[in-house]
């Protein structure tokens, strides 16, 4: 056992450990900052492309799932089993590969991770062929999608830590929560287009071949992948010490806040402390950590419920169609524009949160995460107005539609703030040092709320729409919990910054 720890040591460390400070280039101001900004705009082109497809190969699974309702008699109960894993796998490797990306190789570790997440993906294309072989039961069938989701699953969770890793190592703080959230509006284009071209992904298939329409949702994601991984071998560097330039805040010539004479003494101490010291220190026993945390859990809950399952509410039950061809033609092709709503205006709350946080609330992140929270939890009231066909306005075709939009636009730009700026305080209430930990922390609980919120979404909708006839359930839940995760903001109101991250 001993000597093949010692081979896999040796591999990690040859192949994918983070590459020791090579010397400096000796090189005038000028030239060390256009290499510092060639490598820098290289790097953070390739990780937003990269991460736009990564949500393409994970949301095409909300667009496939009224198909797989008539193509193989997945039901309600079953999708929220697989997503419930999924998002456990998930979150459980956001932590995990968090602390191995505060060792790992950016470059190396995120085209591997990023081409394994998206074959994983590609192997769901065998479901329909298993379902029809006729000697698989269904449970199995649930399980192989367990399996191999969960396992995609797992790799996606890799990439936003080494993201992160690169965005703390090749942006200064002064500017790094301005191009962090520019970093993340790729969630929500990512997002956006894999609601926008899975139905037509499919449709092509389906004319053109007659056939491997669902398959071809989960076939094409997996060459992007393939192509963007391939590329990000040749454009990404792990940071600005490991090509011989110096660290980021020297390039950049950037001032942070002066240290008391006791927090000099602080850091220097941590100076001979060991990895685990420090993150035992900035995150076990951080109590402000726990707080962001459980209001991770409910953003998560908030966040995935409607963005996973709010196509499958507005297109209604598809069980009636007997094959996928007379579901993908007679599907609402608008409901694919509504549910991307989500994703659209959450694309500029992304992108203004560190604004909102910095102009209105002079730096600090909690007070805008709770009033988009409580703004959210009033928002699932017009979705059921615009979605369920026993609200008032259910046939007013214009007015359900302009408040089902509106209801989804408000919600989608809601959860993204508190989704960004939880991200920013997490890192910002630890250390440089275990950044991607902090962040893995974090979201290793968000995950664990958006397993549980699925578990919970598959049951109550399928009550729901037998029930009431509508989804109201799930609804009043996802409500609830944004309500929950907006009190739970209260303690932290007046949090800011660790110095070592202020400017």
């Amino acid at each position: 056992m001993g000597n093949k720890n010692h081979i896999i040591n040796r591999i990690w460390q040859k192949y994918f450990a983070e590459p020791e400070a090579k010397p400096q280039i000796t090189m005038n101001q000028q030239e060390t900052k256009n290499k510092y900004l060639f490598w820098r705009n290289s790097i953070f082109i390739t990780s937003y492309i990269l991460y736009v497809i990564a949500y393409i190969c994970r949301k095409n699974f909300s667009i496939a799932m009224p198909f797989m309702n008539s193509q193989m008699g997945i039901t309600e109960s079953d999708e929220g089993l697989v997503l419930m894993v999924a998002s456990l796998a998930y979150g459980i490797g956001k932590f995990i590969n968090g602390a191995i990306a505060d060792k790992g190789n950016v470059r190396v570790c995120l085209p591997i991770n990023i081409i394994l997440a998206g074959f994983f993906n590609f192997l769901i294309v065998f479901t329909p062929a298993l379902k029809n072989n006729g000697r698989v039961s269904h449970s199995i069938l649930v399980l192989y999608m367990c399996i191999f989701w969960g396992a995609s699953n797992w790799f996606q969770s890799a990439l936003f830590p080494y993201c992160t890793k690169s965005l703390v190592r090749w942006f200064p703080n002064a500017t790094r929560a301005t191009w962090w959230a520019r970093w993340s509006t790729s969630h929500e284009l990512g997002s956006f287009l894999a609601m926008n071209i899975s139905l037509p992904i499919a449709r092509l298939a389906q004319h053109y071949l007659g056939k491997w329409g669902l398959e071809a949702m989960f076939a094409v994601p997996f060459l992007f992948s393939l192509i963007i991984g391939t590329i990000g071998l040749f454009s990404l560097r792990d940071r600005p010490v490991s090509i011989g330039l110096p660290d980021v805040e020297e390039i950049c010539q950037t001032k942070l806040e002066e240290l008391t004479e006791a927090e000099k003494q602080e850091k220097d101490a941590e100076a001979n402390l060991s990895y685990f010291q420090i993150f035992m220190k900035y995150i076990l026993r951080n109590k402000v950590m726990w707080n962001l945390s459980l209001i991770y859990f409910c953003v998560y809950i908030f966040r995935m419920g409607p963005i996973d399952w709010i196509f499958k509410i507005l297109v209604g039950e598809q069980k009636h169609f007997s094959n996928f061809s007379d579901s993908l033609a007679n599907i609402d092709n608008l409901a694919a524009l509504k549910a991307s709503t989500l994703c659209a205006i959450g694309f500029f709350g992304t992108l203004l949160a560190p604004l909102i946080s910095e102009k209105l609330f002079k730096g600090k992140r909690t007070p805008a995460n709770f009033w988009c929270l409580l703004i959210g939890s009033i928002s699932v009231i017009g979705i059921w107005l615009g979605s369920s066909p026993l609200s008032p306005i259910a046939n007013n075709y214009a007015a359900k539609n302009i408040v089902v939009f509106i209801s989804l636009g408000v919600a989608g730009f809601s959860v993204c703030v508190p989704q960004v700026l939880g991200g920013i305080c997490a890192v910002e209430s630890s250390s440089k040092k275990v950044a991607a930990a902090a962040s893995g922390f974090t979201s290793l609980f968000g995950y664990f709320g958006a397993a549980f919120g699925q578990f919970v979404n598959g049951k109550t909708l399928d009550i729901s729409q037998n029930k009431y006839g509508d989804a109201r359930l799930p609804l009043i839940y996802w409500g609830a919990v944004a309500l929950i995760g907006a009190l739970l903001c209260l303690p932290l109101w007046n949090v800011k910054a660790n110095k070592e991250y202020s400017h």
